[in-house]
């Protein structure tokens, strides 16, 4: 490396244009003393050159220098598409090269006699050309400093718009994609950095619990439904100011009853036999989603029902990542965070009170969601009662005796010492035990008790 902080660089171009940037890592190759890591940079759905180092910081600055070259040379007429599609648009190779052909006699033209096209441009990696002279980057003649990207317009792109909640987040919306006719989740939320790392959390996620990703865009207006009229003056279809910046997210859409909205249905029946089987297999996938999430060093940090949603066949899907950030899993080097970050009444101690933790808020969050998914909690009286008593690790009377199993696990879970709760993978294995024994079982060993 040179010395240059380019990663540090970009950072600064993304915020002043208000663009979207992450980093897809793309893995690692060689032996474990020789090892080499390739990362990328992705600039509003665009994709530039990877970035290759000995380790993930060299490679992510390898990636930043590359962006910022093709950010500075590149011509629009030769951008790639979106990174998940093909970037010669399905071009055999021979067409491919004679558009690099021609770019070159372009330049050349234009009096770069000494041009060559870098590619690395090929079906796969989508990458942008960019360009050297006599071995030193040179801009295009008509090239500004500055590099206009294109951005997608909601009302232009979708159709059948329909409003789905409202927070201080911002909107999300149900819409039609025009072009392939399906429909999608869109979220509005104004563009800062918080909102960046979600999608940033979001880009790299794959994984069937969690809400599926599709693209984000930016656009300097937020797009206002009829339904949300009353919310401002604005009736029509968006408002803007001079300065803000909205982020578009598109994603997956599922169905619209949460986790929250199960519970209460569950705790409108006097008696349901199958609540503890199905709440079982509904915990077992929201672990199996942290265990994924933690072991791409990040946390949630705002797990609750409300932020828990079902897919279109029944699958648990894990959405509503405004508040993801990373996780430092050294305990002598606890990352500064923000206190009292998240919903209150599923916060961790920590969490409410010190500004040093980890990802192990995730795990008392679960704990209380999983005391809710067996517990029939008839009123919210009696809910705000019975709350700070399981939060402090005591559950209602007979709770122990109906779900032993349960009790025992979830009492770990909520220990007001994070290093005393188990790990999310920990959680999944007992789970999976607990999943083994018969409910029968339970209930000859509660007669056993008795």
């Amino acid at each position: 490396m040179d010395g240059e902080n380019y990663v540090g660089k970009l950072n600064d171009y993304a915020q002043k244009t208000r663009s979207v940037l992450y980093y897809k890592e793309l893995g690692s190759d060689g032996s474990d003393h020789s090892k080499t890591f390739t990362l990328r940079a992705v600039i509003n759905g665009r994709v530039y050159p990877n970035g290759v180092g000995k380790n993930k910081k060299e490679a992510k600055q390898n990636a930043a220098k590359q962006a910022l070259i093709g950010l500075e040379l590149q011509d629009p007429g030769y951008s790639t598409a979106d990174e998940n599609e093909s970037s010669t648009s399905g071009q055999p190779n021979g067409q491919l090269n004679d558009s690099l052909s021609s770019f070159n006699d372009k330049m050349n033209h234009l009096g770069y006699d000494a041009l060559q096209v870098q590619s690395n441009f090929n079906s796969q990696d989508g990458m942008i050309p960019y360009l050297k002279v006599n071995g030193n980057i040179k801009k295009t003649p008509s090239e500004n400093s500055s590099t206009h990207l294109a951005t997608a317009s909601f009302t232009a792109d979708f159709d059948s718009v329909e409003r789905l909640g409202r927070g201080g987040f911002g909107h999300v919306y149900k819409a039609r994609r025009k072009l392939e006719k399906r429909f999608y989740a869109v979220k509005i939320i104004r563009f800062k950095e918080k909102a960046q790392r979600e999608v940033e959390a979001l880009a790299k996620f794959q994984h069937p619990n969690i809400v599926r990703y599709h693209t984000a865009w930016t656009e300097p207006s937020e797009y206002k439904s009829d339904s949300s009229s009353s919310d401002s003056d604005s009736t029509s279809q968006s408002s803007s100011s001079s300065s803000a910046q909205y982020l578009y997210i598109q994603m997956e859409l599922c169905d619209k009853k949460t986790l929250r909205e199960w519970i209460d249905e569950k705790n409108g029946q006097q008696r349901d036999h199958k609540r503890r089987e199905e709440g079982l297999t509904i915990m077992k996938q929201i672990v199996n989603g942290v265990v994924y999430i933690h072991s791409e060093n990040l946390l949630h940090r705002d797990l609750k029902p409300a932020n828990i949603m079902f897919g279109n066949e029944g699958e648990v899907k894990i959405g509503d990542f405004g508040l993801v950030t990373e996780d430092n899993k050294s305990d002598e080097n606890l990352i500064e965070r923000t206190k009292s970050t998240g919903s209150k009444s599923y916060m961790a101690p920590e969490q409410r009170s010190h500004s040093t933790y980890d990802r192990k808020v995730d795990i008392f969050a679960l704990g209380l969601i999983y005391f809710e998914v067996l517990c029939n909690i008839f009123t919210h009286s009696e809910r705000s009662e019975i709350w700070e008593d399981i939060r402090g690790q005591k559950p209602p009377t007979g709770f122990a005796l109906k779900f032993p199993q349960e009790h025992k696990l979830i009492t770990s879970m909520l220990c007001a010492m994070p290093e005393d709760r188990p790990e999310a993978s920990e959680v999944k294995t007992e789970l999976e035990t607990i999943s083994l024994t018969p409910v029968g079982a339970q209930k000859k060993k509660l007669c056993w008790i008795i």
